[in-house]
């Protein structure tokens, strides 16, 4: 016969035997503490570091803050907890004996862990070790390290730009020097100022050899029309000499106007090979102004692209223990235990109705025999 459960005798038979749950609870207790007191202590240290939008004055640079921007981030995770990174710093804190047999891997996964707190820019690294100043020092160098690698990433990544605009520059340069120096050979050896000034005199000079031609051309046309009066005699003599002073104006005349047109045609030539030079020098310093203001913004710049790392918190020497944490293990055991004891006095309690159970229908038949 089924006899249905019955809550108040459940919680009577509990009620009598509860010094086996007490039992339980003080033996997990006294074993959790005992255990958590014999186990080394061990501080975490954590250091901080927040994670900086691109920089630079370009309004495109903006970097808008989002959901997904802020979830992008965990990548950064990995620069942190990056094998290379910690096989250097443990070997910079000797972390890793000699003799050791244990694997980097597992040694990286007892110490150190990064993660970045969740809808923030902030990355967290945390090293737990037995030691409280070097658990502080190992947190603090991984933070440090991984700004440098973001930086060097960052820099490696604008190294192409930078190499083209240096090589730009430097091209700059070669022009303006071969310009100035264009500059200096034409004033050195152009002496524009002194030929015009030839050309000048040349010319106020052949205006007067000019008029001294007019001049004795009307001397000789005078006394070609004296020879036939009465002093015919003394105006041949004259038209003769006359005649001499004006075929060597017109001679000195010729060479004057050839020797003004020849030096006009220099300065003329001289001056277009000076404006071309002083444009040319113009254009190859405008042009190195520009490739070299290039270069100093992109060395500005360099780095910057990306995101920027900054240690925001080195961390402190932690004072407490981060394991083992003794009133969480004792209460985990006790909490343990009393269920376990709960659950085996439930199963006797169920084991024992059913013995009651099947003894009450042989007794009733032997009553009745």
């Amino acid at each position: 016969m089924y006899e249905s459960f019955d809550a108040f005798e459940y919680v009577e038979y509990l009620r009598r035997r509860w010094p086996v749950v007490a039992l339980a609870c003080a033996v997990a207790l006294v074993l959790s503490l005992t255990v958590s007191l014999l186990l080394p202590k061990r501080y975490t240290a954590t250091a901080s570091i927040v994670i900086e939008p691109p920089g630079g004055a370009d309004a495109r640079n903006v970097t808008v803050v989002s959901p997904v921007y802020l979830e992008s981030l965990k990548t950064y995770e990995h620069f942190a907890s990056s094998d290379s990174l910690f096989v250097g710093a443990a070997e910079h804190f000797h972390l890793i004996s000699p003799g050791g047999s244990q694997a980097v891997e597992s040694l990286k996964r007892g110490i150190l862990k990064v993660s970045k707190i969740r809808d923030t820019k902030i990355l967290e690294i945390s090293a737990t070790l037995t030691d409280p100043k070097l658990a502080q020092s190992v947190a603090q160098y991984v933070a440090e390290e991984t700004v440098n690698m973001n930086r060097g990433a960052n820099l490696v990544a604008d190294r192409e730009f930078l190499d083209d605009a240096e090589k730009r520059a430097a091209d700059a340069q070669q022009r303006l020097d071969q310009a100035q120096k264009a500059q200096a050979n034409v004033t050195a050896t152009s002496l524009i100022g002194a030929l015009q000034a030839e050309v000048d005199a040349s010319a106020e000079l052949h205006a007067r050899v000019r008029q001294d031609l007019v001049e004795a051309e009307a001397n000789v046309a005078e006394y070609q029309q004296q020879q036939g009066q009465a002093d015919g005699q003394f105006a041949r003599e004259q038209l003769q000499a006359a005649r001499a002073r004006v075929s060597l104006l017109e001679k000195r005349s010729q060479e004057l106007a050839r020797s003004i047109s020849e030096k006009s045609a220099l300065v003329a030539k001289r001056t277009a090979r000076r404006e071309e030079v002083l444009s040319e020098l113009r254009m190859a310093q405008a042009a190195y102004d520009n490739s070299a203001a290039r270069l100093r913004d992109l060395r500005a710049a360099a780095g910057t692209r990306g995101e920027r790392l900054r240690v925001m918190d080195p961390g402190i020497v932690p004072q407490r223990p981060s394991s083992p944490n003794i009133p969480l293990n004792v209460a985990a055991a006790v909490l343990v235990a009393l269920v376990a004891s709960i659950v085996y006095l439930s199963f006797a309690f169920s084991f024992t109705r059913k013995r009651s159970v099947g003894l009450e229908p042989a007794v009733s038949r032997g009553l009745r025999g």
